[in-house]
């Protein structure tokens, strides 16, 4: 085992509700389904589909907050030209539904007519809000377990991993290669979506690693994270143009589409932190 000469954690993200924007934070707690409060939270159609900011961007000026220390509680919902909305977590007495992501069925509890009503007017589209049932039991695929065991393993509202991480010089190194190609675009790090951010690593370095300790956690480094057109949308103006998809087609393609980021499992509870040192135990093979 060695530490990486500088690797650290530079940012810690939360993202409360699938594909809303994220809160920073100076550390995480993970549990046996990811990090606290992170994506916990979903909006879904009438018929139960989960709503992504994929197709509607919207969702991206929908901005909550914690309303309890513990990140396990309520959430105080703000969008533009709305009133603030003070979610409460819903109890055993609250509808059961279920919903589907990524063509997983799981079980959640709807948050109530007002919060929709609400949601519906902050999106655009008729919406509920769902909280994750803490009995739903969203397996764990292998791919993003890397060589951790994933047997008994679950998950939250994300894509599929618990974690998902991306250095800092990836995407400068992208926009060293915009630039190059004549534009001047700034890939703001919201459009990507990471839990994790890593400072003083080399572009893409992440890509090689296969088991490494963050802090006192030890992690799987899963699958390439494959990018969506949600990487095209300005997180300011909710706009959408062709990069950095089509620069990712010059340089970043692999069998399953275009990658930018790496899926991550924890091995078990702890808690990451900004400054935490990264150790290298294993990397792929070339």
């Amino acid at each position: 085992m060695t530490d990486h000469p500088g690797a650290r954690v530079a940012a810690l993200t939360l993202y409360p509700i699938k594909s809303t924007a994220g809160i920073e934070v100076d550390a995480i707690t993970l549990d046996d389904r990811g990090a606290t409060g992170d994506r916990r939270w979903l909006l879904v159609d009438p018929s139960g589909e989960a709503i992504t900011a994929r197709e509607t961007p919207r969702l991206l000026t929908l901005t909550p907050q914690f309303a309890t220390g513990d990140r396990e509680g309520a959430l105080a919902l703000h969008a533009p030209q709305l009133p603030v909305c003070v979610v409460p977590v819903p109890d055993a007495s609250a509808p059961q539904r279920d919903v589907v992501i990524w063509g997983d069925v799981v079980t959640a509890l709807d948050a109530g007519d007002d919060v929709a009503a609400w949601c519906s007017d902050a999106i655009g589209r008729a919406a509920r809000l769902v909280r994750l049932d803490d009995g739903a039991a969203r397996p764990l695929k292998p791919k993003y377990a890397g060589p951790l065991p994933h047997a008994n393993r679950r998950v939250a509202f994300t894509d599929g991993a618990p974690l998902m991480m991306l250095g800092l010089a990836s995407i400068a190194h992208l926009e060293e290669r915009l630039r190059a190609g004549g534009q001047s675009l700034h890939m703001d790090r919201r459009r990507f979506r990471a839990n994790i951010w890593l400072e003083h690593t080399a572009p893409h370095e992440e890509d090689q690693w296969r088991r490494i300790t963050i802090g006192r956690v030890d992690l799987g480094v899963g699958s390439l994270c494959i990018r969506c057109v949600l990487t095209t949308v300005d997180p300011d103006t909710q706009t959408a143009g062709v990069e950095p998809l089509r620069e990712f087609a010059a340089y970043r393609r692999v069998p399953d589409g275009v990658a930018f980021g790496v899926n991550v499992t924890h091995a078990g509870a702890g808690t990451l932190r900004v400054g935490d040192v990264v150790q290298i135990h294993e990397t792929r093979s070339p």
